[in-house]
């Protein structure tokens, strides 16, 4: 019986799994120039790109890397757990236009995008960030975050394990809004885990559990991060509490944090009404620990 023929794009795509692997032999083995660096991370996203396709993920909602050829820093924006890298389009224009290597990368969450459907734990989520953090690493360059929403609890725990120039919460739900329902449901995680568990497998729920998890976790880290913070919330969120900013502040101490608040904005603060100042203020924040970085 004869083989199907392989259909151009799978072809395509074993064609550069089988580049990447040889370029990251190669890696391993010498110290390669920053042009061969390069081009390995644009490699990686180029079989990124090819999956995504594969999996008809709308191309709005796709993983973007804005590649400069000879970076002088990287930064990784990180969507939250609704959320695509698609809010992060022009924020990551600016700081292209800036110099900088900017990669976003589509995470498992809840949302449904194309065909994959979530209730998805958030440690998969992390797995897949610290994947991608990994290949902008081998630029051997200042890597700076940005994580909007939940990206930005996955951010802090990203910080904990690995060097970043900065941190960047937007709408960081550091203490989160949570319904009635949901509040009953954590009661019981609390008081019947077990029985909680085998309840809300496959249920909302679940992503919720495992969000407030990670949340807590998050709060109890960022304490003891070293890295330079910056927190911007808007006073008309309706999904997660102003309050987030005063726990930032509270869990920072003597170390601090630049902290705004904005009178609106809603939860997407890069897609909200003051989305320009907040682009502002990211791009400035990060271009201060940029110089900062060069000068050490």
């Amino acid at each position: 019986m004869p083989r199907p023929t392989p259909k151009p794009k799978d072809d395509q795509l074993q064609r550069m799994t089988n580049t990447v692997w040889s370029m990251e032999l190669i890696s391993s083995q010498q110290e390669l120039p920053i042009a061969e660096r390069v081009n390995l991370l644009r490699t990686h996203y180029e079989v990124q790109r090819l999956k995504e396709e594969e999996l008809d993920i709308p191309k709005r909602d796709r993983s973007f890397l804005y590649l400069q050829e000879e970076p002088t820093a990287a930064i990784l924006l990180v969507p939250g757990g609704h959320s695509t890298p698609a809010q992060y389009f022009e924020l990551g224009k600016h700081l292209y236009h800036s110099g900088m290597t900017v990669y976003s990368s589509l995470l498992p969450n809840e949302t449904d995008v194309g065909g994959q459907k979530g209730n998805v734990p958030w440690k998969l989520s992390l797995a897949e960030l610290e994947m991608r953090y990994d290949l902008l690493a081998k630029l051997d360059l200042p890597i700076h975050i940005v994580g909007s929403s939940f990206g930005g609890i996955l951010s802090i725990l990203l910080a904990a394990k690995h060097p970043v120039a900065s941190l960047t919460l937007l709408s960081c739900p550091m203490k989160p809004s949570l319904s009635l329902g949901e509040r009953l449901a954590l009661t019981w995680r609390r008081l019947f885990p077990r029985l909680f568990e085998s309840m809300i497998a496959g249920s909302p729920h679940r992503w919720m559990a495992d969000r407030y998890g990670a949340a807590r976790e998050a709060k109890g880290i960022l304490g003891s991060l070293k890295t330079p913070i910056l927190a911007i919330h808007a006073k008309d969120n309706k999904e997660v509490s102003p309050e987030g900013l005063k726990a930032v502040q509270r869990a920072r101490g003597e170390l601090g944090a630049k902290t705004l608040m904005l009178d609106d904005g809603g939860h997407l603060l890069l897609e909200g009404s003051g989305a320009q100042e907040v682009r502002k203020q990211v791009l400035g924040f990060i271009q201060e620990h940029r110089q900062a970085a060069g000068r050490d």
